[in-house]
């Protein structure tokens, strides 16, 4: 009876770990999607206000953002961003791509260290790698 007991428990022990490990990585998703959102603005907001404001410019007319500085500008959001996770690390730029109609998909990637084993992914390298877009649309 007691091998059968010790048997459950580590199993039901083992199904907690693996749940608490995939929710972390899920939190930390959440937060790297936050910075996806926040990076994509940020570059659909890098337009060159001189032609905004030229001559013949109506409201109508859609600023134009070029790939240059709007990937300037959301690397210098990320350099800013105030990540409170020590799990989430390596975060860049993977992706961005600006459509002629204004619109700034920015793809992020990072690694995350799993909870409760997140001392044996630092050491090894074997970090989850995850990812996640944003889009904004200047106008």
């Amino acid at each position: 009876m007691t091998i059968l007991t010790t048997g459950i428990l580590v199993v039901i022990l083992m199904v907690i770990g693996v749940g608490v490990a995939i929710t972390g990585v899920h939190l930390e998703r959440n937060e790297l999607q936050a910075m996806a959102d926040g990076s994509a603005l940020a570059a659909s907001q890098a337009f060159d206000e001189a032609q905004l404001y030229a001559p013949g410019a109506s409201a109508a007319t859609t600023p134009a953002v070029t790939r240059d500085r709007a990937r300037r500008a959301a690397a210098d959001y990320l350099q800013a961003y105030p990540s409170g996770s020590t799990r989430l690390r390596d975060a860049r730029i993977d992706r961005l791509d600006v459509a002629e109609d204004g619109t700034v998909t920015v793809v992020l990637v990072a690694r995350v260290d799993p909870p409760l084993v997140d001392w044996f992914t630092r050491r090894t390298g074997t970090a989850v790698t995850i990812r996640a877009s944003g889009d904004a649309r200047s106008r």
